[in-house]
Parts: structure tokens; sequence; C-alpha cells
């Protein structure tokens, strides 16, 4: 996957796997000795969020930009003051995890005018083990849903075909077709296709990049 952009942006609907794919990434930046922050912008009731691993990401040098005290755990549409801040400093890069729904994109749409002027990748993460993202079509109205309450244009695809642990090689190929398929209707690139590391050697040959994954 493509560390140039100094903002990266991981949307998608609930299960795609943004939140996995956005922790990766914030680990594999710094890892490579980049200063990174990471923006947890999911404010609708989701299982799991980047917040619920703070202390790991601290442990790695990531600074976690979320809701302090009793909002922490809170499902309201309350944003850290700290995430324009951290868009702006150039030597920072920042790590956005966001909802794919209306509510959970308008959060990044705060943002907007900030971002249209900084060099940034806005990536829909996209399970098409999922009801919304099955298909083509259903994928071209996440992207559309996104763009429309975010007021930014989606740069790419993630493909993340799972079913969690039943997750099998041939259930990540067909959906990297279908991915694929989508991404040809919309003329954007498939950024990566991202892969339980176990899993990442059973996929064969691809023609875009892999993503193995700790699941965190």
């Amino acid at each position: 996957m493509d560390f140039s952009k100094r903002i990266a942006i991981f949307a998608g609907a609930f299960g795609s796997g943004k939140t996995e794919l956005a922790l990766n990434y914030a680990h594999r930046a710094a890892a490579e000795g980049r200063r990174v922050a990471l923006a947890d912008l999911d404010i609708v009731s989701p299982y799991f969020r980047s917040r619920d691993t703070a202390a790991e990401l601290a442990a790695q040098g990531i600074e976690v930009i979320a809701p302090l005290g009793e909002l922490a755990q809170a499902d309201l549409p309350v944003i850290s003051p700290r995430v324009r801040a951290a868009l702006a400093d150039p030597e920072l890069m920042v790590v956005l995890d966001v909802g794919g729904d209306d509510a959970g994109a308008t959060a990044l749409g705060q943002f907007s005018d900030q971002l249209k002027s900084l060099p940034h990748a806005l990536l829909l993460v996209v399970n098409t083990c999922r009801p919304f993202t099955r298909d083509a079509d259903g994928i071209a109205n996440m992207v559309h849903t996104i763009e429309r309450a975010t007021h930014l244009t989606v740069t790419g695809l993630v493909a993340n075909p799972n079913l969690g642990a039943e997750t099998t090689a041939e259930i990540i190929r067909v959906g990297l077709a279908r991915v694929e398929e989508a991404a040809r209707n919309l003329n954007l690139p498939v950024a990566a296709l991202a892969v339980r590391a176990d899993l990442a050697a059973q996929v064969g040959e691809l023609t875009v990049p892999l993503f193995p994954l700790q699941i965190f």
C-alpha cells in the first residue's frame, strides 16, 4: 500500500474492517520511523474502535486522537479539536478511522475544506461479505454516499473480503474480483488487497498490492 500521502483516510461500512486497516497502516508507518497520529472519527456505535487500543498504540509511539474521559466510550458525535491541528502539521502522518455511513462520514466532512488543500488518500475499505457491499453496484453506492457526506473524493478502494475465522482463499479471490469490477466501473484504483497475515501465502498471484493484516 502507498505510504506517500501524509494523510490516509480509511472509511467503510460496519464490518468492513476499516479499523483493522487503519491500525495496521499506522503501525507500519511508525515502524518505518514516521511520526504518526491516529484520529478516531468512528462515532456510530461500533463494536471495536481504534481508541480501544490506545495503550498499545502509545507504546509504539503513535498518538491517538479521540474524545477523552467519560466521552471516550460515548456513541456521540464528539470530535477532538486536536484533529485539525494534527492535519496542519507537515511533519506528522495522520491516519483517520472514519465510519462509512452518513453520520460517520459527516464527521469527516467538517474537515473537508482543510483536507482539500492537503495531500491525502481517501480509501474505501470493502468487505464483499457484508450486506451493502456484496457487488459492484453496492460498492458504487457506498462510494457516492461517502462523497456526498464528506464533500471529498474517494481516491481508491481497499479489498478486504473476509468472514473472520471462516475466511478462505476462495472467499478472498471472489471478493477481490468483485472489488476490481467496481473499481473499473468507478475508474478508481484498487489500492491493496488486505488479507489476514496467516492467509497471505494462499491467495496466489495478484495484480494489486498485498497488505497482510495483524488482527487487533
